[in-house]
């Protein structure tokens, strides 16, 4: 029977590449995020987009996270009961609120970044490759594939 390993190894496209290095990423994302938070896999963009940008509003959380408003306003609403958001009211729009991080909130999202940066370091030090280096080129592929559908599709 054939591995997935085999099926990698010998592999002609990027994309598979990708994708296998994204699983195994949720992967060992998920057993953090379901051994270590009060939050679903599914909410986990969502946390990470509202430490980078505390205050933003539901709206743009939706874009960002490519999600519908409703979800995000459920996510919100178990986030709110597990202690992890404040949701305000929004000053220049009264029907929009701000969203900021608790101190729980806060706590998530730096143990989850941990997480990232230790999977971060197991990738690199396996490869024995500069971290910089190796988001240096993955972002070259990810500019130009965004370049590459602008223009082309």
């Amino acid at each position: 029977m054939i591995e997935y390993d085999d099926i990698i190894k010998e592999s002609p496209f990027i994309a598979n590449h990708l994708i296998t290095l994204i699983k195994t990423h949720d992967f060992y994302m998920n057993k953090h995020i379901k051994s270590g938070t009060d939050i679903l896999p599914s909410q986990y963009y969502m946390l990470l987009f509202l430490y980078y940008e505390m205050g933003t509003n539901q709206s743009d959380i939706a874009k960002a996270c490519l999600m519908d408003r409703s979800g995000v306003s459920r996510a919100f609403k178990e986030f709110e009961e597990k202690g992890l958001i404040v949701r305000k009211i929004d000053e220049e729009n009264k029907r929009a609120y701000k969203i900021t991080l608790t101190k729980k909130g806060i706590e998530t999202a730096e143990f989850l970044i941990r997480k990232e940066k230790e999977w971060d370091a197991m990738i690199c030090d396996e490869l024995n490759i500069p971290r910089e280096e190796l988001l240096k080129l993955l972002s070259g592929i990810s500019l130009k594939s965004l370049e590459f559908n602008r223009e082309k599709f």
